[in-house]
């Protein structure tokens, strides 16, 4: 009898979360049939270079809507793993120092329904000159 009693109160309280996640009008990303996903979609990196400070560094974004949870994702810079999230129902980031020699950062990730997801950047190098720039006019004398 003694064991009884909790029993029902945790059960209470499993009942009541489910309600107020109702209410909140959120939906459980692992009840929802995966929908078809693509890299772009789900997973965003900074299309130019990070600046060229000591702190030199690109956030990757993960996005996966509802119901596309992911197994993991990874991060590599330049053949080194750098990052990795797992069990990913909603969106997160992950921040990864880029050198400033330059690097391919490429960030790939696995659906808990066995679609593949990837990204790949070159960001460049911050230790050669750059070239100057062009002239802005485009005239003669005449």
């Amino acid at each position: 009898m003694k064991l009884v009693l909790p029993l029902v109160a945790v059960a209470g309280l499993g009942l009541g979360a489910t309600a107020l996640a109702a209410q909140s009008g959120r939906t459980d990303p692992y009840q929802v049939p995966e929908p078809n996903v693509s890299s772009g979609q789900v997973l965003r990196m900074p299309d130019g270079a990070p600046s060229c400070d000591a702190d030199r560094s690109v956030t990757v974004r993960v996005t996966p809507p509802t119901g596309a949870v992911l197994g993991y994702v990874r991060v590599i810079v330049d053949g080194a793993e750098r990052a990795r999230l797992t069990g990913i129902p909603r969106a997160a980031s992950a921040t990864v120092r880029v050198p400033r020699t330059g690097a391919r950062v490429t960030t790939t990730a696995l659906t808990l329904g066995g679609q593949r997801l990837k990204v790949s950047r070159v960001y460049s190098d911050c230790t050669r000159p750059q070239p100057p720039a062009a002239p802005e006019g485009g005239g003669g004398a005449g």
